[in-house]
């Protein structure tokens, strides 16, 4: 029983790094397309549409890594 808890710590902590990796991600993309997005072919109509997809995807990576300890909370009671 005590490797099964192991493997769920293990699991949780890889889950968190990977959200918190891809909300990083979303985050610096949103900051290079809205600071450099001409300079990377897009054209001007389209970077903040982009920009904002990007920092709203960085910000339910976030929510999802939140709600997924809550999961893994209920599980262990």
């Amino acid at each position: 029983m005590d490797s099964i808890g192991h493997e769920r710590e293990r699991s949780l902590k890889f889950v968190q790094i990977v959200f918190a990796v891809l909300a990083l991600v979303s985050l610096v993309a949103a900051l290079a397309v809205a600071t450099r997005g001409t300079d990377l072919g897009l054209p001007e109509t389209s970077t903040y549409p982009i920009a904002l997809a990007f920092l709203l995807v960085g910000a339910v990576d976030t929510a999802l890594l939140y709600a997924w300890e809550l999961i893994f909370q209920r599980t262990e009671l």
